[in-house]
């Protein structure tokens, strides 16, 4: 009675605990989850890895996009840095036909011609190199008015001071200054040319950074998103198939040892767990009514014996009291015949269920097999995934070094400058030692002086024009030094989104190994239902030996009604039997012992 009060008190604990767990598992937001029990266990996880999956491609489509338009943007700043640089060149060479021409001027030597011709050549190349790359129509527009300005430069040179220089001095004053207007005018339009160019440069550098600030957020919220979402679904789901598993195994467990007053496994649903508990819960019922019965039989058989063994020592005591007491142990016989038929019958179903539920124990290690299957592809698609972020790894790791060629580009440019600044220096030495020479020419030399002078002036503009060209490529060198950095960083943030997708992919391998353990715990379930079925066979066989007892019972009773004259010499034999039926109740006591009802 004390066992049996302190089992109900535990049994009562039991149920308070279960119902704050699932309160606080409602908490929790388990709740969402309970549509997913019509499913099977390949199911479920089959779900989350998909949505999982669908979410990485989501991710992966993002961050490809993201990637191409950075990569657009960073060839459009190459594009527009080399049209930067060409017109700084059409400048430079216009520059040098502007002093060949003054040196022509000055002292008319066909080598300033030819080199006129030179540059000329070289301008007309730029020009066609530059003209397919501008792309707005004001950009189009200048170079125009550039190109017929030069077109007016060259003529001029070519067919009035060329041969002004052998006529009047008044005539070759008026073409010299006449070139030299048309070359400032060209330049003043090469700078308003290569202003816009800047401008739009800048516009690619900030639309650049933008590109790479929304790759990185994209990317880490992509990421994050993910990893939590899986990480939310995978620990509910291996929870809730964990707990009903771990339910299942208790409870079968308790069978085993048993126990039959085990609460039944209040689980509804369509998957293989739900077939167990019914199955369970089915098994559990039908034993504890046959055990129930073969108590009370083994109660009965009992009580006959006892009842069998005290008519034998009357008999023996007083022939007069043989025949009643004979009618009354035929009775009992008969009844503990009837008895013992109806336990065979039942025992054999019951070892019919046995035998199925250990069928379907076979069935659900089968299953549990195939979700271990399906949990290997799943981790085989997030190595694709890993794969596919190693590529994108790669593909930004090309863009950093894209506009590092374009830093060291912009520094090319600046030896360019020095070198034409060197030459302006040059120049403006050498209209420094013209001036002293037409100085010492007198009268003479005033208008040799004149050109001196304008030397020396387009030297100044030359080199004032130098600074503003090492101004602008300084800059260039310094955005291109800020655009490396940016993508450097944007570079480290893929890396650690690589890191990230390939720590989700431990994670995976984790619920791979959880699987196998369930796994093992069904396949042990499984034993011991075989193990329950070999028992039943064992009991089945006891109570077919309690049946031919009590049929041999029977027949020795009615053989002692029969024949009353042979009481004393029978009586014996029946007092053995009487005694060897008692024993066989006492075993059968024992056994039934064995469950807790």
């Amino acid at each position: 009675m004390k066992r049996l009060k302190l089992h109900r008190k535990k049994s009562s604990n039991k149920k308070t605990n279960k119902k704050k767990k699932s309160k606080w598992l409602s908490k929790l937001g388990y709740i969402p989850f309970i549509g997913m029990r019509n499913k099977s266990i390949g199911g479920k996880f089959g779900i989350i890895f998909s949505i999982i999956l669908i979410l990485l491609m989501i991710s992966a489509g993002f961050i490809g996009k993201s990637v191409s338009t950075v990569g657009d943007e960073v060839n459009a700043l190459d594009r527009r840095g080399s049209r930067a640089i060409a017109i700084t060149e059409i400048g430079s060479e216009i520059r040098a036909k502007s002093m060949s021409a003054l040196s022509y001027a000055q002292n008319g030597s066909d080598t300033y011609i030819k080199e006129y011709k030179k540059n000329q050549e070289k301008v007309d190349t730029l020009f066609n190199h530059i003209r397919e790359r501008l792309d707005t129509s004001q950009q189009r527009l200048l170079m125009e008015s550039v190109e017929k300005v030069n077109d007016k430069i060259d003529n001029l040179f070519l067919n009035d001071i060329a041969g002004a220089y052998v006529t009047e001095g008044n005539a070759f004053a008026f073409y010299t200054n006449k070139f030299r207007d048309l070359t400032n005018e060209s330049l003043t339009y090469l700078d308003v040319l290569r202003n816009t160019v800047n401008d739009e440069r800048e516009e690619a550098v900030t639309n650049v950074l933008d590109s790479q600030q929304s790759v990185s957020m994209t990317l880490a919220i992509s990421m994050i998103l993910s990893f939590i979402i899986g990480s939310i679904m995978l620990f509910f789901v291996s929870r809730f198939v964990s707990k009903k598993m771990g339910e299942v195994v208790k409870m079968s467990n308790d069978i085993a040892n048993g126990n039959l007053t085990t609460d039944p496994l209040a689980y509804h649903g369509k998957d293989e767990i739900s077939k167990l508990g019914d199955s369970m819960n089915v098994m559990q019922t039908n034993l504890k009514h046959i055990v129930q019965r073969i108590n009370k039989t083994a109660s009965t058989v009992s009580e006959q014996s006892k009842a069998l063994a005290q008519s034998s020592s009357e008999v023996k005591n007083g022939s007069e009291q043989i025949a009643a007491t004979m009618e009354e142990l035929a009775s009992g016989t008969e009844t503990q015949a009837d008895n013992a038929g109806d336990l065979a019958h039942t025992m054999k179903k019951f070892t019919t269920q046995i035998t199925e539920a250990s069928q379907s124990g076979k069935k659900i290690s089968q299953t549990t097999v195939e979700v271990e299957k399906e949990t290997e592809d799943g981790n085989k698609l997030m190595e694709a995934s890993v794969e596919q972020m190693t590529n994108i790894d790669s593909i930004v790791k090309e863009a950093v070094e894209k506009v590092r060629d374009l830093d060291l580009q912009s520094r090319e440019i600046t030896k360019l400058v020095s070198v034409i600044k060197k030459i302006a220096d040059q120049t403006n030495l050498l209209s420094l030692n013209a001036a002293i020479e037409a100085a010492r020419a007198g009268e003479h030399g005033k208008g040799f002086a004149v050109v001196a002078d304008e030397v020396r002036k387009l030297a100044e503009q030359v080199s004032h024009s130098v600074e503003d060209i090492t101004a602008i490529a300084a800059n260039i060198q310094k955005e291109s030094s800020i655009v490396t950095t940016t993508l450097e960083t944007g570079y480290q943030e893929v890396e650690q989104g690589t890191r990230q997708i390939r720590d989700t992919g431990t994670t995976f391998k984790s619920i791979k190994d959880a699987i196998n353990t369930v796994t093992t715990n069904i396949q042990m379930m499984t034993t011991n239902l075989i193990q329950m079925a070999k028992d039943s066979d064992q009991m089945n066989t006891s109570i077919h030996e309690i049946a031919s007892i009590s049929e041999e019972s029977a027949a020795g009773v009615e053989e002692t009604s029969a024949s009353a004259e042979q009481a004393s010499s029978v009586m014996e034999g029946i007092v053995d039997g009487s005694n060897q039926l008692a024993q066989t109740a006492e075993e059968l006591n024992k056994l039934v012992k064995e469950f807790k009802l």
